[in-house]
């Protein structure tokens, strides 16, 4: 169709204005993004044809340049599978294969990065002021960016086509292929050998680099390291080459159905791929493995040769992970698996320890000569030698030296010295509080007069005591260790209370014990404790000022031991209804007053409750 002159000139004005002229609203112009060759040619020659050449001119020319070459260039290279006929085909299509696979990946970084930069524009687009004469550059840039786009997705989606339809013709490639397998064993060790110079000259390379780095001679440094780059983009199209000829090794096992073989075949390639190719290439030749292996071998030999291969790799590559350096200490390297055999054997010597003072105690159980200090002091003793024993196998285990531990307790000596004393004292108390046990989380103590509580944590700086009225109070371990403290579930949870009473003079003492010792057994209170030598019991303690005071001494046992207001409080109720059921009177303060001499008379004045009336002058009414 032909096109006037004058329409095409006023469509080559309309886009220059719209490249030049400001816009109501900075925003994306979509007939850039979506402009072909003729567009682009028309507005670069509407600008070589304009006199001045700013530098905002000469950019927006490279940018339509840029725009032309890519709209010309922008048709796709078509490939054509066809099954191989001869192991130099076969051999080819292996290559080809892997150069897919890296291709894909390739253009999904590609993709990504461009997309990153078209987000970066298009928000550099909207915040910049529409007269601003940027915008017509940005413009350019973001259709550049996008048909960059465009064509790297249509160059994914070939790839991606070609490598799902890829095999199935390498397995019909194997039924009709004749493998020569002299020619590539003998290529293979040339590529053996060719790899292990390659690797040789890299060493040295990296020698004299490290010569050179030291005599500072920089431009020197930076030819070894191109140097080195070259010999790595060798080494890699040599492995290229040792893996194709492996391939066909795989081929030739897999035609006579040898499962062991190709499997260990497999394993060998992926294991030279994961050091030197991306993860996208392999994926892919695991995914061609398995379809080879599945159409050829069947399912379940897949499965079974699949399973064993994926449970060795997976078990090697935990082992590598495993034995991977995690930090150093002093040059000493110090893996996980290190890290974890010195945990085992410094808690294997904790539980050792714990059998040792159980059975030491077992021991001395029927040995009456032996004091229980003594035997506290043994078993002590024992666990923490066997403790510290297994503490320096555990750090001899990773590799830490004598020379280190010395350096260490040097440092924190320094520490202490600069105002860390408190802090180290609360962690060694709360080590002592750890390993003696004489105050372990779930102990009710009593620190002070106003303080009782449950121990629910012990930490290495502070220990929490959840008291009655659940409130978190936090210790200092070294106020436990230096200041007296009340356990009182050390070893069970038994208590005798002492509840305090007194009736009036007159009352029957010998009837006032009888009465509460009765009302205590007909109570039914089930935590009370009786036996021969822990039994309930009513004392006279004193004869007071106006009462006799009395105490009853029971014991209680389980949970109630840890709450005495409330227990407490039970029991006197008991004993205020068992007296005043029985008639014994309660007593209260009372006093005698004895006048022995008044001088004159003493004044009486009877209170009727009515007050003077002070409303008239200040002065009282009659």
């Amino acid at each position: 169709m032909k096109v006037s002159k004058g329409f095409f000139v006023f469509i080559v004005s309309f886009f220059l204005l719209l490249l030049t002229a400001p816009c109501r609203a900075a925003e994306i112009n979509a007939t850039i993004a979506e402009g072909n060759v003729s567009l682009y040619s028309a507005l670069l020659k509407q600008l070589e044809s304009e006199s001045t050449q700013s530098e905002e001119e000469k950019l927006r020319k490279a940018l339509l340049k840029k725009l032309i070459y890519l709209e010309k260039s922008g048709h796709i290279r078509k490939f054509e599978l066809a099954v191989p006929k001869n192991e130099e085909e076969y051999r080819s299509l292996i290559i080809q294969y892997g150069n897919w696979s890296l291709s894909k990946k390739e253009l999904k970084e590609n993709i990504k990065q461009l997309g990153e930069k078209i987000d970066v524009i298009h928000k550099q687009i909207e915040s910049l002021d529409p007269k601003d004469p940027k915008i017509a550059i940005l413009q350019l840039q973001y259709a550049f960016y996008l048909k960059g786009v465009r064509l790297y997705r249509r160059k994914l989606a070939m790839y991606l086509s070609l490598i799902d339809r890829a095999p199935p013709y390498f397995v019909k490639g194997v039924t009709e292929v004749t493998f020569d397998l002299n020619a590539t064993q003998t290529h293979l060790r040339h590529i053996e050998e060719k790899l292990q110079d390659i690797e040789n000259e890299i060493k040295s390379y990296d020698i004299e680099r490290e010569r050179l780095n030291l005599l500072g001679k920089t431009e020197m440094v930076r030819r070894l390291n191109y140097g080195i780059q070259v010999l790595q983009a060798k080494r890699y199209s040599i492995l290229t080459d040792k893996l194709a000829e492996m391939f066909i090794l795989y081929s030739n096992a897999l035609k006579r159905h040898d499962s062991a073989e190709t499997f260990a075949l497999q394993s060998r390639m992926i294991e030279i791929m994961e050091s030197f190719f991306p993860s996208e290439v392999r994926n892919d030749l695991r995914n061609l493995f398995t379809t080879m292996d599945t159409s050829i071998l069947g399912h379940a030999e897949t499965i079974k040769g699949a399973t064993f291969e994926e449970i060795r790799q997976t078990a090697l590559t935990f082992w590598k992970k495993l034995n991977r350096p995690l930090f150093s200490i002093n040059q000493t390297p110090i893996s996980t698996f290190k890290l974890i055999l010195a945990i085992v054997i410094f808690v294997l010597g904790i539980l050792i320890g714990t059998l040792y003072k159980t059975y030491l105690f077992k021991l001395f159980r029927n040995h009456r000569s032996v004091t229980q200090s003594t035997q506290t002091l043994l078993a002590n003793l024992g666990y923490y030698i066997i403790v510290i024993i297994a503490f320096f196998i555990a750090l001899n285990t990773i590799g830490v030296s004598l020379s280190s531990i010395a350096l260490v307790a040097g440092a924190l000596s320094v520490g202490i010295g600069f105002g860390l004393q408190n802090v180290v004292s609360n962690f060694v108390s709360g080590l002592i509080l750890m390993f003696e046990r004489s105050i372990k989380i779930g102990d009710y103590i009593e620190f002070d007069e106003n303080l009782r509580g449950h121990v629910t944590d012990i930490r290495m700086r502070s220990t929490t005591i959840t008291t009655n009225a659940n409130i978190d109070v936090i210790v200092p371990n070294q106020d436990l260790i230096q200041n007296r403290v009340i356990n009182w579930t050390m070893n069970d949870r038994i208590r005798r209370f002492d509840i305090p009473f007194s009736v009036a003079y007159g009352s029957d003492v010998h009837e006032t014990q009888k009465v509460i010792l009765e009302a205590l057994k007909k109570s039914g209170f089930g935590d009370v404790l009786e036996t021969p030598t822990r039994f309930s019991r009513v004392i006279m303690t004193a004869m007071g000022e106006s009462s006799v005071d009395f105490e009853l001494h029971v014991w209680i046992r389980g949970w109630e031991t840890l709450y005495p207001k409330r227990t407490r409080s039970r029991f006197l109720v008991l004993i205020y209804d068992a007296l005043y059921e029985a008639g014994i009177e309660i007593p209260f303060p009372q006093r005698d007053l004895h006048i022995r001499s008044v001088d004159g008379e003493i004044p009486l004045k009877l209170d009727t409750g009515i007050r003077p009336d002070t409303s008239y002058n200040g002065r009282p009414s009659h």
